[in-house]
């Protein structure tokens, strides 16, 4: 008996069809590439439940007669091209001939076309690969494809697919390419009876990124350009002052197909490199023009990749390009403000009060006297016990109401800070047990050493066996991250009513995020409700949360989210708690007093786990004496005897 047989049909079909679709982002995907292929001026997208349930395109295209449009629906059949030499000159976003028939094999598929020259329409239906029907009806000009219940009769991959949030968010990526390419093309999108997108068409590019993202990056917008024999690029990337932690808005077309390029990123992060630190990611939209056939856009099942016959010649070209926008940016910068960030103001300024200060993004210290920063910090024996006057002080409010979120007397609750046995969180109900005090947190806490500020970074302490160094941001990120997971795990929300709500608009993918993570965000302190379509009020926030920095600290914490592409690919209070530590923690550059630094200590040794960051960096590093002596020559007998000496 024969071990090798043909698979039915009906399995091949299934099969095919899933290196073809993988979630509904790639239904999207296939009917967009369609549309424009077909020379449509109006794309409307409709979702219900981020696809699983319907998933409808609409466009104003060529159509088909009803002989076309019954076989488009059988596997390798396509318009796109009829030799084999069409493959090296492709011009077209679709080509397999694979897309629709996929489609009809994993869902109920159904189909209303017509061309303009014909006045009656064709309905197609098709549930898993069987057709249903196939006949004359009336109809728009153009095709309107619905794919509902998708993967309804594949349990297994219907099952895997991941939250609606992230599956809703790789829809609105693809959408956000097709109108980054098409901007000749009207783009429509409703999700759930929301408006997310209403497009124009025949908007120039910047424009429509402004409509995407909003005008603060169309602000920071360079101009890219750059023609060679070999290819064109044209496009935008944002000035160094404007940059991300995650790439979710770097966009490359090749011949306005919408493309990943791990070379092409390469070029970026060379072009920025020194301009920008580590981990941090300019917006870029390029579109690069070259011959079809030298590069193969055959080499991906999704066709989301494309291979060069030169990748390091157009690798070179497009970082050379980069680099010249970002120069000339340079030079103009000092009349344009090209390159340099915004900074915010209060109306007092703007009303001319004498006493008015500019107030600086973060925490800003704005010094009275005219020293150079640099210059503050660990000179002649100076410790940093005297607080550098700011606009802050000047209203009442002292740095740690500032940087802990409340003044000492609330914040210990009145207790001193060697009886307290937990964090200074008005919310706890009741005290958690620390790690015991022994060995370098006994001795830091109990003999109060002086304690010095470096670069307004770390902070060093003497101790008995030499010295101790600690990570300011860090520390705090350790400390608030453990606070932010008991106020997951308990149920108690540490949380500030805000004076004046705030009203925020979102990305669509980012009010979908904050859809699926609202009971954790609403666990930590973020009091969020939502104003319809991309708009949401926050009513309050974590009581570590500075007033002010609300906006910033949740368009960080979803940026993560973001990055990750999966709210639960991790665990989402871990993940949520750690990603809120980091962004809320007091960062590398804020001035200390002596007082915030013994208290950053006392919360630091108050945790369970105060050595190691949430992310495994370190936060205490020791520096022994006998090292120390080593490095000056020092015997260590001598040393210890100098020390006796003088005890």
């Amino acid at each position: 008996m024969p071990i090798v047989k043909r698979l039915p049909e009906l399995i091949a079909q299934k099969i095919a069809a899933g290196e073809v679709v993988t979630r509904p982002e790639s239904v999207v995907k296939e009917l967009l590439e369609n549309a424009l292929d077909a020379k449509a001026q109006n794309i409307t997208i409709v979702l219900k439940d981020a696809g699983r349930t319907l998933i409808q395109v609409i466009d104003d295209g060529s159509g088909m007669t009803r002989e076309d449009a019954r076989t488009s629906i059988e596997r390798h059949a396509t318009s796109k091209l009829w030799a084999i030499e069409d493959l090296e000159r492709l011009s077209t976003f679709g080509f397999r001939g694979e897309a629709l028939a996929a489609l009809a094999a994993v869902s109920q598929f159904e189909m209303r076309t017509r061309p303009a020259n014909e006045e009656l329409g064709t309905l197609v239906e098709v549930e898993g690969s069987i057709l249903r029907k196939c006949e004359s009806i009336a109809c728009d000009e153009g095709t309107s494809i619905s794919v509902r219940n998708l993967f309804f009769n594949i349990p297994a991959r219907r099952k895997f697919m991941k939250s609606e949030a992230t599956e809703f968010k790789h829809v609105v990526d693809t959408v956000t390419k097709a109108a980054l390419s098409a901007t000749h093309v009207h783009f429509i999108f409703v999700s759930d009876g929301d408006l997310i997108f209403d497009l124009p068409a025949f908007r120039p590019l910047p424009e429509r990124i402004e409509q995407i993202f909003g005008p603060r990056l169309r602000g920071a917008l360079l101009p890219v350009e750059s023609v060679s024999p070999s290819l064109h690029v044209v496009g935008f990337t944002s000035a160094p002052g404007f940059v991300k932690r995650v790439r979710s808005e770097q966009f490359f077309f090749i011949n306005n197909r919408p493309v990943t390029s791990r070379s092409l990123s390469y070029a970026v992060a060379s072009a920025y490199e020194h301009l920008i630190e580590k981990g941090a990611f300019p917006s870029t939209f390029l579109s690069i023009e070259i011959d079809p056939s030298r590069i193969d856009v055959n080499v991906h099942p999704q066709k989301l990749e494309v291979k060069f016959e030169d990748e390091r010649a157009v690798t070179d070209e497009v970082r050379r390009a980069l680099q010249e926008t970002l120069m000339r940016a340079s030079t103009q910068s000092a009349s344009e403000g090209a390159m340099a960030p915004e900074m915010t103001m209060p109306g007092a300024i703007n009303a001319g009060e004498a006493n008015a200060r500019m107030r600086f993004p973060e925490y800003s210290t704005n010094p009275v006297r005219n020293e150079p920063a640099a210059a503050e910090g660990m000179r002649n024996g100076e410790t940093g016990s005297k607080d550098i006057p700011n606009s802050d002080t000047a209203n009442g409010l002292g740095t740690l109401e500032r940087l802990f979120g409340a003044k000492p007397g609330d914040l210990f609750r009145g207790k001193s800070v060697e009886t307290m046995a937990t964090f200074g969180s008005a919310s706890a109900a009741t005290p958690r047990p620390a790690i015991e005090r022994t060995g370098l947190a006994s001795e830091v806490l109990r003999e109060k050493p002086v304690l010095w500020q470096l670069h307004n970074k770390y902070i060093f302490s003497q101790i008995k066996s030499g010295m101790m160094i600690v990570d300011q941001h860090v520390a705090h990120e350790r400390i608030l991250y453990e606070r932010a997971l008991r106020s997951l795990e308990d149920n108690h929300p540490n949380s500030q009513q805000l004076l004046f709500p705030q009203h925020l608009d979102l990305l669509p993918r980012e009010i979908a995020l904050v859809r699926d993570l609202q009971p954790e965000l609403e666990k930590i302190g973020f009091q969020i409700r939502f104003f319809g379509g991309t708009s949401i009020i926050i009513d309050g926030i974590p009581a570590d949360v500075h007033a002010g920095r609300e906006e910033s600290i949740l368009r960080e914490v979803l940026d993560g989210y973001d990055d990750n592409g999966d709210t639960r690919s991790q665990p989402t209070r871990d993940k949520l708690a750690a990603t809120f530590a980091c962004k809320a923690a007091i960062k590398a550059g804020d001035k200390l007093s002596q007082e915030e630094m013994h208290v950053l200590i006392e919360q630091l040794f108050e945790t369970q786990m105060p050595y190691v960051c949430p992310h495994g960096r370190p936060i205490v590093i020791k520096l022994a004496i006998d090292e120390l002596d080593r490095r000056f020559g020092r015997s260590p007998v001598e040393s210890l005897a100098k020390t006796e000496a003088t005890t």
